[in-house]
């Protein structure tokens, strides 16, 4: 997952940058920017229309750990989320931008046998939004 917008020197009056809201400290949430790096190939920027606010989450804002996963530095908070594509790297051929979509918080390598072979829930590397380090969707954009 990636860190994006415009910084305020680039737009008028801020009302452009990227916003997101960043788990800080223990029951301490702040909206802050969120910087996304260019698009690779494969990827898509989502402007966020709906994000869940997921028990982990909860559970991350009052403990600032869920299981073994302990946030060390600010995070963006954010699980379950919907939104409209818009932009596409060079090679993404399945999306384009107005498309709408949900987003599956689970981030799979793509690489393994169980993922080839259509099982990506089973993936050994598997990360997700909103647990350390994968920053979560709680933003204005976000890139996958």
């Amino acid at each position: 997952m990636g860190k994006g917008g415009k910084s305020h020197e680039e737009t008028k009056s801020g009302e452009d940058e990227n916003m997101a809201a960043w788990l800080v400290g223990l029951n301490t949430l702040k909206i802050q920017p969120f910087k996304l790096p260019p698009l690779g190939p494969h990827d898509a920027r989502v402007r966020m229309k709906a994000v869940g606010i997921c028990g982990s989450d909860v559970h991350y804002l009052k403990t600032m750990r869920c299981a073994d996963f302990v946030v060390k530095e600010p995070m963006v908070i954010g699980h379950e989320c919907a939104g409209i594509i818009e932009e596409v790297g060079s090679e993404v051929k399945n999306l384009v931008p107005g498309d709408r979509v949900a987003l599956e918080p689970g981030i799979s390598c793509w690489r393994c046998d169980l993922c080839k072979d259509g099982r990506y829930n089973l993936c050994p590397e598997m990360k997700f939004f909103a647990t350390p380090p994968v920053h979560g969707s709680l933003a204005h954009q976000v890139n996958l």
